[in-house]
């Protein structure tokens, strides 16, 4: 047991001499303030391996009790770095970012959302298609502009809808190429009344009157396509031209030139007219650029008088240059 005056290494040493004690560095008995608490750190002056007191420079600090797993915090205090969080909590703190409303390709709320298709693509598209299927092709232009204007405003706004815009633009060329022909088509109908009516008549003859004032050896330089002969005024046959009168043909009946079968007078007047033109200029008709026609009267007006027929040797295109009748036509290639 030691005594008060021994030197123990338990014993604390004194905060500060007071005159009249002992000397500095002279241990005294601890008061009772100077008791080592149950967590005081140590202080500067704490011999190594003594145990842990107060010093004489500050009040003793007790050590941080260690956070218990599971517990939520209390409120205010500090998290410890890399402890559990409560439920519900963020582990970075802060509510979640919701993006940039309307940017395209921007999170709104808890999703993705896309921009909606360019307006002019989809304008695009329709009116092709619409134009295509019931105009005839004739808005196919308008569905090519609107589709190229898409695709420049889709590039410049990062915006959808290009493969319609695309798909728009095909469309609406593959609409203007139908609608050229419709017009293209019209225009060669006006330029062909003969076929107008013969697309008209259907299997009836219309009604026509073959023209008087030819006679042989006249060459027309367009080929007539109608059932009269059209108005055609002769030119010489020197230049081109696609049809030359060869024979006036006597008939012994009015033809209908459309009866099926075909009568004995029409089959008689193609056959007499190929003859002629074979002995005028052998072999031109072997050329297929070249063909037989002849031009009956009208039934109605055989009972006036109109009972001839022209025998001609007919191109589609002015084709022809000199004279059946003496031998010197030639065929350009």
């Amino acid at each position: 047991m030691p005594t008060a005056g021994d030197a123990s290494p338990f014993a604390p040493p004194a905060p500060h001499p007071t005159p009249g004690t002992a000397p500095y560095g002279q241990y005294t008995q601890p008061g009772p303030y100077a008791q080592p608490g149950p967590y005081a750190r140590p202080g500067p002056h704490t011999p190594p391996g003594t145990y842990p007191q107060a010093d004489a420079y500050g009040p003793a600090v007790p050590f941080a009790q260690p956070p218990v797993y599971g517990a939520p915090p209390a409120y205010g205090a500090p998290q410890p770095y890399g402890g559990p969080l409560p439920y519900g909590v963020p582990a970075y703190g802060g509510p979640p970012s919701y993006g940039t409303p309307g940017a395209p390709g921007t999170a709104f709320g808890y999703g993705v959302v896309e921009p909606p298709p360019d307006g002019l693509a989809i304008a695009s598209l329709v009116t092709s298609i619409a134009g295509l299927l019931v105009l005839g092709g004739l808005p196919g232009p308008v569905g090519v502009g609107l589709g190229i204007g898409a695709l420049r405003r889709i590039r410049r706004r990062g915006t959808r809808g290009r493969g319609m815009a695309i798909a728009g633009v095909v469309v609406g060329a593959v609409s203007t190429l139908v609608c050229i022909g419709w017009v293209w088509l019209a225009v060669w109908a006006a330029s062909s009344p003969g076929v107008v009516s013969d697309f008209a008549a259907g299997d009836e003859l219309p009604d026509y009157s073959l023209r008087s004032d030819l006679v042989v050896g006249d060459c027309l330089r367009e080929y007539p396509g109608s059932w009269d002969l059209g108005t055609a005024d002769p030119v010489d046959c020197g230049e081109a031209h696609a049809l030359q009168i060869v024979a006036v043909l006597p008939m012994s009946g009015p033809v209908d030139a459309l009866a099926d079968p075909s009568d004995a007078g029409y089959d008689r007047g193609f056959a007499e007219c190929s003859a002629m033109i074979e002995r005028a200029a052998p072999g031109i008709l072997d050329d297929w650029v070249v063909w037989t026609d002849v031009s009956f009267p009208h039934p109605d007006d055989w009972s006036t008088g109109a009972t001839t027929a022209y025998c001609a040797a007919a191109t589609e295109y002015p084709d022809l240059r000199g004279s059946v009748l003496d031998g010197s036509v030639t065929v350009r290639d």
